[in-house]
């Protein structure tokens, strides 16, 4: 059924994905726009970096202005962009499809409503990174999280588990272990709120994904951050799935009560060792310079906390403060946490 698979957008996410599947032996296409990175993995193959290996694979890989040669069309393509190039690269690859074909969405925020009214909502499925992974050299992802941890959750955007959701499981399963999933809005939420937790936060700071479940006073705000996502997730009729294996639940009632904070915190402390020194993406984006993906994470909560009514102050904050990063009017500091201090 997904005989012939290409990746759009070989960064972290992309290249781990790209370079486990060539390695099992599918038929992959790697399509990047980085053109050091494309002469890299067309010369030396796709170096995986993981904790417990760390191996070379050819892979097959063009420069998105090649895509236009390609004359056999695949039967998947995950679409690996920052979520800011969701339109466009949509636009882009659905030629490159079969009829029978699906886009699949392999970023972070939530981008399948956006992806499904291009594609058509028959040829788009999800798939929710659980995985870490980040990219410091061309051709060189590295997977920060251990490779037995839950690596995707798949599913259809209807909820229900069709032959093809467990048939592009088993493609899954070549890189780490998959759930196939019929609540594929809760799962994304979810990691919404893993994403908008994390990633701003240690954009902000410079701290690690471990450390910022762990350092006193920023776990505090964290968990301010995880309690708006899950609110405005319910409010829009959403059934959110455990976030980092604590109920969703948890983060409003420790938001609200001491008691149930300092249990929350312990689970986190418990997450916060199996992640390591993992940098998350945005922190990657702000060390790098690039645009990061504030809008379509903490300002996604926000902007549709507005719609319906549901005040989301810590986000509104983390977005803008994040924005002065991009902007170089703050630069990526432990000291910075003092500006959500209103939150601990």
């Amino acid at each position: 059924m997904f005989e012939r698979i290409a990746v759009m957008g070989v960064g972290a996410i992309g290249g781990t994905i790209g370079g486990y599947l060539t390695r099992a032996g599918r038929d992959v296409t790697l399509i990047d726009q980085w053109g050091a990175n494309v002469e890299e993995i067309r010369q030396n193959g796709v170096h995986v970096t993981a904790q417990d290996e760390d191996f070379y694979v050819p892979a097959k890989a063009i420069h998105l202005g090649e895509a236009c040669n390609i004359t056999e069309r695949f039967d998947a393509i995950f679409l690996a962009m920052k979520s800011y190039d969701t339109i466009w690269a949509t636009h882009f690859i659905l030629p490159l499809l079969k009829p029978t074909g699906v886009v699949i969405s392999a970023q972070n925020g939530i981008n399948d409503d956006r992806i499904a009214p291009i594609a058509g909502f028959s040829r788009t499925i999800g798939c929710v990174i659980t995985l870490g992974a980040g990219m410091y050299d061309p051709g060189n992802p590295v997977r920060t999280s251990v490779t037995d941890r839950l690596a995707f959750y798949v599913g259809e955007l209807n909820g229900l588990n069709t032959a093809r959701i467990q048939a592009l499981a088993d493609v899954m399963s070549d890189i780490g272990p998959t759930k196939i999933t019929t609540n594929l809005w809760g799962e994304r939420w979810a990691k919404l709120a893993v994403n908008s937790m994390a990633n701003p936060i240690c954009a902000l700071t410079g701290l690690s994904s471990g450390e910022s479940r762990s350092t006193p006073g920023v776990v505090d705000i964290t968990v301010k951050i995880g309690a708006e996502v899950v609110k405005v997730a319910t409010a829009l009729g959403v059934s959110v799935e455990p976030i980092n294996g604590v109920p969703a639940d948890l983060y409003v009632k420790a938001a609200e009560d001491a008691e149930a904070l300092e249990e929350l915190k312990s689970e986190l402390a418990e997450t916060a060792r199996q992640l390591g020194a993992g940098r998350p993406s945005m922190l990657q984006d702000v060390i790098k310079g690039r645009r990061t993906e504030i809008e379509h994470l903490d300002g996604y909560v926000a902007q549709k906390g507005r719609e319906i009514g549901i005040p989301t102050p810590a986000c509104d904050a983390i977005t803008e403060l994040i924005k002065k990063v991009e902007r170089g009017e703050l630069k990526s500091e432990r000291d910075n946490i003092r500006y959500m201090e209103q939150f601990m």
